[in-house]
C-alpha cells in the first residue's frame, strides 16, 4: 500500500477505535447522558464524579489502550512506515474527543494521550506519569497533570530529532487537549472545580 492510502488507513483505524466510548455506555446504563451530568464530560474524570472510583478506572483503562492498540495494530499492518503509528494514536485521541455518533461531543482526550506516550516511549511515560501523580497529589487538580504531560512531550520529542510529522501531530493534539481544558480552567479560578478528592479547588478572583 502507497503512503497516502497508509496514512489515510491508520487515521482511520485510530478514529474508530477512539469513537469507543464507554463512559458514555456506562451513563447510558445508568439511565442518564454522562455528558449532561458533572462537568458534561465523557471521560473517566467525570465518571468518577458522577458513577464512582470503579467505573472509572474501566473507562480510564479503555481510554488508554485505545491509543495503545492503535499504535500497535498500525505497526504490525505498515511496518515500512515508522511514523504512522504515531499519527494513528493521534487519531485515537481525535475519535476519543470528537466521536462521529456523539455529535462529536466526547471527552478530552488526555488518557489517550498518556496511552500514547506509553506506546511510543514507555521509559519517559514512567518518569512523566510520576512527575504528574505528584503535581495531581500536591494540587489536587487532575488537569496540573494534564498540562504537564500534553506539552512536555511534543518538547521532548523535537529534543530526540523524531519526524517533523509526529512532532507537529503531537503540538496539534496537546492545543487541543488544551482548548478541551478551558472550561475547567475557568471554573479552578472560580473555585468551581472538584479535585481528585471530590472537594472544590481553585484560586477565586476578586474584581
Amino acid at each position: 500500500m502507497n503512503f497516502p492510502a497508509a496514512l489515510a488507513c491508520s487515521v482511520g483505524i485510530g478514529y474508530i477505535l477512539g469513537c469507543i466510548n464507554p463512559a458514555y455506555f456506562f451513563g447510558k446504563m445508568h439511565g442518564f447522558d454522562i455528558r449532561t451530568r458533572g462537568t458534561n464530560n465523557a471521560g473517566a474524570s467525570n465518571t468518577m464524579q458522577t458513577l464512582g472510583w470503579g467505573y472509572a478506572a474501566i473507562v480510564a483503562l479503555y481510554d488508554v489502550l485505545k491509543a495503545v492498540i492503535s499504535y500497535y495494530v498500525i505497526m504490525y499492518l505498515f511496518p515500512d512506515y515508522t511514523i504512522l503509528p504515531a499519527v494513528a494514536g493521534c487519531g485515537a485521541i481525535l475519535g476519543h474527543n470528537y466521536p462521529f455518533y456523539l455529535q462529536f461531543k466526547g471527552g478530552k482526550g488526555f488518557a489517550s494521550y498518556l496511552g500514547l506516550v506509553f506506546a511510543m516511549d514507555w521509559k519517559f511515560f514512567l518518569c512523566i506519569f510520576a512527575i504528574g501523580l505528584i503535581l495531581t497529589l500536591l494540587t489536587r487538580w487532575i488537569v496540573s497533570a494534564t498540562f504537564a504531560v500534553t506539552w512536555s512531550f511534543p518538547i521532548y520529542q523535537l529534543y530526540q530529532k523524531a519526524s517533523p510529522v509526529i512532532i507537529i501531530s503531537l503540538t496539534i493534539i496537546s492545543l487541543i487537549i488544551f482548548v478541551k481544558h478551558i472550561p475547567n480552567i475557568k471554573r479552578f479560578f472560580n473555585q468551581e472545580e472538584f479535585g481528585w478528592d471530590k472537594k472544590p479547588v481553585g484560586i477565586k478572583l476578586h474584581k
